[in-house]
C-alpha cells in the first residue's frame, strides 16, 4: 500500500474506497501510467493495483491507436469531487489536452466507484455510466477490489464474473516497473 505523506500508515484503511481506471494511448503510454500513478500516490492512498493490459480504444472515435490499461482501488478522505480534481490534475500533468471527447489521450483517468456512492450531475456520475462496457474494467477490478459493492446491483465486485476473462483483442503486457513513493512501493 502507498499512502500520501499526510495519509494513513501501512496496513490502515482510512476514508471512502474508490476504484480508478487509467489508460493511455498516445506517447509513451508506458511511461504516462507510471507517471500517473505517482502523481495519484502524492495525493491519495493506493491499496491495490492490476495488471497491465494493451487493449482496443473504446468509444466512437475510430482509428485511434491502442490503450494500456490498469485499474487501481484506493480509499480518501476527499469527497468524491475532490478526487475526480485529483484525476483531472494527473491527466493535465501528464499533457493531456481535451480537443475530442473520448479522443487519443497522454492519460485518461476515470472515476469508476466511490464507495456506494450514486451521483448524476452534470459533472459527475456514479458509478461511471460506462463501466460495464467497458471489457479492460470488467475484466481487471475483481483482481483490486476488496469489499467493495456495485452499489446499483450490490453485487460483489470480486465476484464479477465474465464467461470470456480477456475479450476483443486484451491481452495482458509486461507488468509496470516497482514504483517507490511515499509510505512505500505501488506493485
Amino acid at each position: 500500500m502507498i499512502s500520501p505523506a499526510s495519509g494513513s500508515r501501512e496496513g490502515e484503511e482510512r476514508g471512502t474506497p474508490f476504484i480508478l481506471a487509467l489508460g493511455s494511448n498516445l506517447g509513451d503510454r508506458r511511461a504516462h501510467l507510471v507517471r500517473g500513478l505517482e502523481f495519484l500516490a502524492r495525493h491519495l492512498t493506493i491499496e491495490a493495483i492490476s495488471k497491465v493490459v494493451d487493449s482496443p480504444a473504446w468509444g466512437p472515435v475510430h482509428r485511434q491507436p491502442d490503450f494500456l490499461n490498469l485499474v487501481l482501488r484506493g480509499s480518501t478522505d476527499r469527497a468524491a469531487l475532490g478526487l475526480l480534481g485529483v484525476a483531472q490534475e494527473a491527466e493535465a500533468a501528464a499533457g493531456r489536452v481535451r480537443v475530442v471527447r473520448q479522443g487519443p489521450r497522454t492519460l485518461d483517468v476515470d472515476l469508476i466507484f466511490f464507495g456506494a456512492l450514486r451521483i448524476r450531475s452534470e459533472r459527475l456520475r456514479l458509478p461511471h455510466p460506462h463501466w460495464a462496457e467497458r471489457p479492460f474494467v470488467c475484466r481487471l477490478i475483481p483482481e483490486v477490489a476488496g469489499d467493495m459493492v456495485d452499489p446499483d446491483s450490490g453485487c460483489s465486485l470480486r465476484k464479477l464474473s465474465w464467461d470470456d476473462p480477456l475479450p476483443g483483442g486484451i491481452r495482458v503486457v509486461a507488468p509496470l516497473p516497482a514504483l517507490t513513493g511515499v509510505g512505500g512501493s505501488i506493485r
